[in-house]
């Protein structure tokens, strides 16, 4: 098995260096910005493609790593020449594989593969990249499939879905990453009002995140739940809302009400109607509702 990558960068450079750890051949990488290359050729000891159908010519499976408002232009591109028996992929998480058909219209299988962690950059430490989960969709995903070969060489865990799950898949990547680190934003803001630097902020509120994440793996969401919303106590969201910014108010009740979704379902399961007995069960959750917004 060989792989080819279009797009010498840091997505790109990192999955190939990576792949090369786990003694994966590269041909190399087809771009273009020539400097690029030549360092991605170089980082993961493989060749520079002027030509993409030597690129094709030399790889099994060629994975576009572009911004993801250009892979159907490569697709068109690679269509050209003939890709029977070429497994063709791209690494958007929120594309679904058939942006590539007109490369499966010249004979490739297409997927989308797609790496379930940020990369900031092409120097990616490979320890970490040994515990990210991949997904798989496609239409000819079956064992003998080369991205599933691909998959089962590389040891990660990987999941398959379907073609209509795209928008689902990556909301929930962007939820926990992107929109984590917005609310990290926002809670480190309400720190240097009182007069700490930003790092300072994070840097005295970052064991309360870590040690959140690791109860979370640990315990699960229900039962790592602490916080006056869970404990019922109306007083302190009371005087959260009144410091609140106001365009921080909306979030913050959504979240709250949420902490109380799940603290309903650790007491009664996790039925549609266990809100409701939390609410009925006690004075404070009631109170708590209705601080929030919600229908008591």
């Amino acid at each position: 098995m060989s792989i080819g990558f279009i797009g010498p960068g840091k997505v790109g450079v990192s999955l190939a260096r990576y792949f090369k750890n786990k003694n994966i051949v590269i041909s190399g990488f087809y771009g273009r910005n020539p400097e690029s290359l030549k360092e991605a050729a170089s980082l993961t000891d493989s060749k520079v493609f002027l030509d993409l159908e030597d690129l094709i010519d030399e790889s099994n499976i060629i994975i576009i790593t572009t911004p993801d408002d250009i892979i159907s232009e490569i697709s068109n591109q690679i269509s050209k020449y003939n890709l029977t028996g070429k497994s063709v992929c791209h690494t958007s998480g929120s594309i679904p594989s058939d942006v590539l058909s007109s490369a499966e219209n010249s004979g490739a299988s297409i997927y989308s593969i797609h790496p379930m962690f940020a990369f900031s950059n092409k120097f990616t430490d490979l320890e970490q990249l040994n515990n990210v989960y991949f997904s798989v969709e496609g239409r000819n995903i079956s064992r003998g499939s080369d991205v599933i070969k691909l998959m089962d060489s590389l040891g990660n865990k990987y999941f398959t879905r379907g073609s209509d799950s795209s928008a689902k898949y990556h909301l929930a990547s962007v939820v926990v990453s992107n929109l984590a680190l917005s609310l990290f934003n926002i809670g480190t803001g309400y720190l240097t009002d009182l007069g700490l630097s930003e790092d300072e902020a994070f840097e005295a509120l970052y064991p309360l995140i870590t040690g959140n994440i690791n109860n979370i793996k640990e315990k699960g969401y229900r039962l790592s739940l602490t916080g006056p919303v869970a404990r019922g106590d109306v007083s302190p969201v009371e005087k959260h809302l009144s410091v609140l910014k106001d365009s921080d108010i909306e979030i913050y009740k959504n979240l709250s009400m949420n902490l109380l979704k799940l603290k309903a379902e650790r007491e009664f399961g996790e039925n549609k109607d266990s809100l409701e007995k939390l609410v009925q069960s006690s004075k404070k959750y009631s109170e708590l509702l209705k601080l929030l917004g919600g229908i008591e």
